[in-house]
């Protein structure tokens, strides 16, 4: 299902700390965008677009997680499920996928696999593909590796289950990534505009490209 827009108003946006925590961290309030819901196949695409950031609290912080309360032009008010921030312009961006039968927050759990490229069948281009790491606890934050890059979802040729992926052709870089690294989030746009935003993965090549996986959900 190809996501419609919706046109939102009166946007709040918080931090996602904790389900069960007390704390309330508003970042911005008062702005105006789009929202939208579509699927993939077995995934589900969420999407928050702002394009009037209304009245600016704190700073956001790409791939940090964060969920809004919005209402709707007639006046229907709902909470957004939490999502990574993409963009922290003045027109920020926010976007999660969720894959039916796995969690795209768990562990991942990837076994020894070839980084030839020719040993992975490719699913679909994605292109403003950021990649990040998260700190490991009890630290907070993440780091950023890529930044407009370019490449394909992939999947493994062979396993049972295949395991899927990120491959990234091209990009600026920011450090060394070195196979075995953990806690990788991607964010990216499908050939279909769709917003690609998971964590998860574990580094198999940091070379040219960068391959990145997980295990493919069933």
């Amino acid at each position: 299902m190809q996501p419609i827009p919706i046109k939102v108003k009166n946007v709040s946006v918080y931090a996602y700390i904790d389900p069960v925590s007390t704390v309330v961290m508003e970042m911005f309030s008062g702005a105006s965008g789009t929202y939208s819901v579509g699927t993939l196949m077995t995934s589900l695409f969420y999407n928050l677009d702002i394009d009037n950031e209304g009245k600016k609290i704190n700073t956001l912080t790409v791939h940090s997680k964060y969920y809004a309360v919005c209402e709707t032009e007639d006046g229907h008010i709902f909470t957004t499920p939490w999502m990574y921030c993409l963009n922290n312009s003045n027109k920020p961006t926010f976007g999660r996928t969720i894959t039916a039968g796995g969690s795209n927050d768990a562990a991942a759990d990837v076994g020894v696999v070839a980084a030839d490229p020719s040993g992975f069948i490719k699913l679909g281009p994605l292109t403003d593909i950021t990649v990040s790491q998260l700190f490991p606890p009890p630290a907070i934050g993440q780091r950023t590796l890529i930044t407009n890059g370019s490449g394909n979802i992939i999947a493994t040729r062979i396993g049972t289950p295949h395991e899927m992926g990120v491959q990234v052709d091209k990009g600026d870089r920011f450090g060394v990534i070195t196979s075995g690294m953990k806690n990788i989030i991607i964010s990216g746009k499908t050939k279909d505009g769709n917003t690609f935003a998971q964590t998860g993965y574990t580094a198999i090549s940091g070379g040219q490209p960068a391959i990145f996986l997980k295990k493919f959900p069933y």
